[in-house]
C-alpha cells in the first residue's frame, strides 16, 4: 500500500458513511411507519445501502492501511493503542456494512411489492434476535476505536485532540436526532467522517516521517562508504 492510503481509504469510508446517511429515506420510530417510509421511496434505500456498504469495506482497508503504517512504532509509545484501535477500526467497519447495510437491505426486501405489507411488517418486527448478538458486538468498537487511536495517536506525538472532540460530537449528534431529524443525522455523521479523515491523515503524516528518517541514515552510511574508498585511494597513491 502507498503512503497515502490511510487519509484515502478514512476519507472515503467517510464521505460513504455521510452520503448513505443523506440518502436514506426518513425513518420514524415505528415499524409500520418505516415500512412506508420506505416503500415509497425503495430507490433511495437501495442507494443507502450500497453506500453503507461500501463505507464498510473502506472502514476495513482504511484500518488495515493505518496498522501498516504505523509498524515501525511498535515498540514507541501509544503503540499498544495504536495497535488495539486498527483493530476495532477493522471490526467498526463489519458493523457498518453487515449491520447497518444488511439492515437497510432487509427494509428493501421486504417492501418488495410482491410482499404483502402485513407480511413485510411482520419480518421486520421479528428481526434482530439473539442470534445477531455476535455482529452487535462491533459496535461498541465502530464507537470506541476513533477515540482509541486519537490517543494512541497523542502519545506517540502525532496529531492534535480535535479528531476526538469531532467525533464524540459527531456521534453524540447522531445519536440524539436518529429516526427523529435528519439534518440532525446527516451533520453527526458528517462530523464524525471528518474526524476519521484527519485520522488517516495524521497517520499518513506518520508514514512520510517514517520513510524521511530511514533515507537519511542510508545516504549518511553512503557518504561515508565514498569518502572511506575516496582515502583508502589516496593511501595507496
Amino acid at each position: 500500500m502507498r503512503i497515502r492510503t490511510p487519509y484515502l481509504f478514512l476519507a472515503l469510508a467517510g464521505l460513504c458513511w455521510t452520503a448513505g446517511q443523506a440518502v436514506l429515506p426518513d425513518m420514524a420510530m415505528e415499524t409500520a411507519e418505516r415500512y412506508d417510509l420506505v416503500a415509497a421511496d425503495r430507490g433511495a434505500q437501495a442507494w443507502a445501502a450500497a453506500l453503507l456498504i461500501l463505507a464498510g469495506w473502506f472502514l476495513v482497508l482504511g484500518a488495515l492501511a493505518v496498522s501498516r503504517a504505523v509498524a515501525a512504532r511498535r515498540r514507541s509509545r501509544g503503540a499498544r493503542l495504536l495497535t488495539v484501535g486498527t483493530g476495532m477500526l477493522a471490526l467498526g467497519g463489519i458493523w457498518l456494512a453487515a449491520g447497518r447495510g444488511a439492515f437497510n437491505i432487509l427494509f428493501l426486501r421486504a417492501t418488495d411489492p410482491g410482499v404483502p405489507r402485513d407480511a413485510g411488517i411482520a419480518m421486520l418486527d421479528a428481526a434482530g434476535g439473539v442470534e445477531f448478538a455476535p455482529l452487535l458486538l462491533t459496535l461498541p468498537a465502530l464507537l470506541l476505536a476513533p477515540v482509541v487511536l486519537t490517543v494512541g495517536l497523542r502519545r506517540a506525538g502525532l496529531g492534535s485532540w480535535l479528531p476526538l472532540v469531532l467525533w464524540v460530537t459527531g456521534i453524540g449528534t447522531f445519536l440524539a436526532s436518529e429516526f427523529t431529524v435528519k439534518a440532525g443525522e446527516v451533520a453527526g455523521i458528517g462530523l464524525a467522517a471528518v474526524a476519521l479523515a484527519l485520522i488517516g491523515r495524521a497517520t499518513s503524516l506518520e508514514a512520510d516521517e517514517e520513510q524521511r528518517t530511514s533515507v537519511v541514515p542510508a545516504a549518511v552510511d553512503g557518504e561515508r562508504e565514498t569518502l572511506g574508498v575516496e582515502q583508502r585511494l589516496g593511501d595507496l597513491r
